[in-house]
């Protein structure tokens, strides 16, 4: 069962080198498979209060219900990614929480926590990451899941809990069909 509404879904990792990050997640961990796709700039994306340009390559799996997500940076546009990367290396990076997008925004701002990085995807869901270090050593993301994105997590879900851990532990996210 994929992680339940109201819970943490994701958790995300920062990687330099999403290869090296690919086989420890899905050989020494048992994570996957993994679908893998390049996220090119997206207009608007704010970062710090000032406009921003980041691409990255990111990487979706499974661990039971838990969404795995690793993250690598494929330009030098200044972020949160780069933020924790420089500052502590590889390793975790967020949680995203899997609450109404405009609810998250008032919890999270109203506990006092900054909003450090936010944009829109390609097909206009919102999205940011809250500046949390403070209270959980990381950042948390609200994303407005649309059906078409739930649609997409069903199916990488049950992917994992078809996968025998060997076969094609890396996959495009053509492959979702």
């Amino acid at each position: 069962m994929m992680q339940p509404k109201g819970s943490i879904l994701e958790l995300c990792q920062v990687v330099r080198d999403m290869e090296l990050a690919l086989d420890h997640w899905t050989r020494v961990m048992g994570a996957g498979p993994f679908f893998v796709f390049d996220v090119p700039v997206l207009p608007g994306q704010i970062y710090r209060g000032a406009p921003t340009q980041v691409a990255m390559k990111v990487a979706f799996g499974f661990s039971g219900g838990l969404l795995i997500e690793l993250l690598q940076q494929t330009n030098d546009g200044p972020s949160v990614f780069t933020e924790m990367l420089d500052r502590y290396g590889e390793g975790y990076h967020h949680v995203m929480l899997r609450i109404p997008y405009d609810d998250g925004v008032a919890r999270l701002s109203g506990e006092g926590y900054a909003m450090a990085f936010s944009g829109r995807m390609p097909s206009g869901e919102r999205f940011a990451l809250f500046d949390t270090r403070e209270g959980n050593g990381g950042y948390v993301e609200l994303m407005e899941i649309s059906t078409a994105m739930e649609a997409s997590l069903d199916r990488m879900h049950a992917a994992h809990c078809a996968w025998d851990g060997i076969d094609r532990p890396v996959r495009s996210i053509a492959d979702l069909g």
